[in-house]
């Protein structure tokens, strides 16, 4: 696996200008990749089996349902559930409850 360009050589590439070649001191220095640093990501167990639902919202409203959470002092995906729940009653549909 060959270094990541330097900032310089990919300037002088974006300009035209020739880019150089690394030195081997560069080259020798850079660790080839190991099973151990390879990181995979997994789910949290509380996200497994589960979907995310999100949507942009105006800052204001974002630090409303904010201030609100900590002042329940629940989650602000407790506050969305209900909110859903809510909406799911309100067209006669059977709330979840999840949290």
């Amino acid at each position: 696996m060959s270094p990541r360009p330097s900032l310089a050589s990919r300037l002088a590439a974006a300009a035209g200008a020739p880019t150089p070649a690394p030195s081997p001191s560069v080259i020798a220095q850079a660790p080839e990749p190991t099973a151990s640093r390879i990181a995979v990501s997994t789910p949290a167990k509380a996200r497994q089996g589960k979907t995310m639902i999100a949507g942009y919202f105006s800052p204001d409203l974002a630090r409303a349902i904010k201030i609100l959470a900590v002042e329940r002092g629940v989650s602000v995906q407790a506050l969305i559930g209900e909110g859903l729940d809510a909406v799911l009653r309100q067209h006669q549909r059977h709330p979840f409850g999840e949290r």
